[in-house]
């Protein structure tokens, strides 16, 4: 879990800065853009609704069930671009919803993930609940608990749990909401990964099992959106996940990756170059800006990965580069970065189906650049006095 770079792109828009000040967004180690935003709505009680003059062909006609006697205004239901899966709300409004049926029952696994604003995956599995007093019951394997998806899984609290060490309670619209602490979600949900209840599409990476790339695809997005540390995760996964396992998957993962196609990006590269060299993530390059009228200024660019000393970097193109306008911005930044010597890759998703392709292109740049570092080092050693 490396360092990172202060990127402007960072600095919070309006809507973020209410967020935050109510709230519903806690500030990680990433950006704001990769912790989900907390939504704004509370789940009901349908009898409440009734008895406050709703009438039952307006709860049947637009209000989404969550549970068993629990609903929300279909038309309010934020879209967070995310699969749910067969779930009629995100993670965040189901977790809720079993609260307000179970107020002494405490959030654990991918909705306590979500609670504290991970914004991938969690949408799609069951609602896990810790209780002390209640009988283990439930699935919370994805592919089982899909077939109720109205019920919550319920397991009791490890021998070692402390309610006031363990438990948080990280939502302003739910204060009362118990939910188990960073540390703990995320080995939680580790374990989830590695033991195949919780899965989604991976593509094959050399030398890693699809189990292993969801593991750092998901610690990574964990430390962008919460503070986590690679110590406090070792030690909430005592028992959980073995010491190996925690080892080798602290030492793929990184701070740097804003995605998890930037995640995959670095696991694809990350023998590529040579002994002795590395890969940086969100490198802070400066180049010049020559403008039309003869003028300059100094600009920054974030690469994804990037590696200084052999000036190569790599960017990963998300969606919001495919416009025209964008593209042709892209194209000039990379000769202006081709100005200051760097040599830069820009990586799609439909490059990075073609596995083959994107390393063989990595790969000739990397060792073009070698070769550039040898030759320079021989020049400055021919000099004579």
């Amino acid at each position: 879990m490396g360092e990172n770079n202060t990127n402007p792109a960072w600095e919070l828009p309006q809507d973020i800065i209410d967020a935050l000040n109510e709230g519903r967004y806690t500030p990680g180690w990433g950006p704001w853009y990769c912790t989900r935003i907390l939504p704004v709505m509370m789940p009901r009680r349908r009898k409440d609704l009734l008895a406050g003059g709703v009438t039952r062909r307006t709860l049947d006609r637009d209000y989404v069930t969550l549970t068993r006697g629990i609903v929300v205004p279909a038309a309010e239901i934020p879209d967070s671009g995310e699969d749910r899966g067969v779930y009629g709300a995100c993670g965040v409004l189901r977790a809720r919803a079993f609260h307000v049926l179970y107020p002494d029952r405490i959030v654990a696994g991918w909705q306590a993930a979500a609670l504290h604003g991970l914004p991938y995956w969690a949408d799609s599995a069951p609602v896990l609940m810790l209780s002390l007093t209640a009988a283990p019951s439930g699935s919370h394997r994805t592919t089982v608990a899909a077939e109720h998806p109205y019920r919550v899984a319920v397991r009791r609290p490890p021998e070692n749990f402390d309610v006031d060490r363990d438990t948080v309670t990280p939502d302003p619209v739910c204060p009362a909401m118990r939910v188990v602490t960073v540390p703990v979600a995320l080995a939680q949900c580790v374990r989830s990964v590695l033991s195949g209840h919780h899965i989604w599409q991976v593509p094959e990476v050399p030398g890693l099992t699809d189990r292993e790339i969801r593991a750092v695809q998901l610690i990574d997005a964990f430390v962008q959106c919460t503070t986590v540390t690679a110590g406090e995760f070792a030690y909430a996964a005592k028992g959980l996940v073995s010491r190996r396992q925690v080892r080798k998957l602290t030492g793929l993962a990184c701070r740097g990756a804003e995605s998890p196609r930037e995640t995959l990006l670095r696991l694809y590269v990350r023998a590529l170059l040579p002994a002795g060299y590395r890969w940086r993530t969100q490198v802070a390059v400066r180049y010049r800006d020559i403008r039309s009228d003869g003028s300059e200024r100094i600009r920054t660019t974030y690469l994804d990965l990037g590696c200084p000393e052999l000036k190569v970097g790599l960017y990963y193109d998300g969606g919001h580069h495919a416009g025209a306008g964008q593209t042709d911005r892209d194209f000039a930044q990379l000769q202006d970065l081709r100005d200051e010597q760097w040599t830069v890759v820009r990586i799609d998703k439909d490059l990075m189906k073609n596995v083959r392709k994107m390393l063989t292109q990595v790969g000739t740049v990397i060792g073009m650049a070698v070769q550039v570092g040898d030759r320079g080092a021989g020049d400055a050693g021919d000099g004579t006095e």
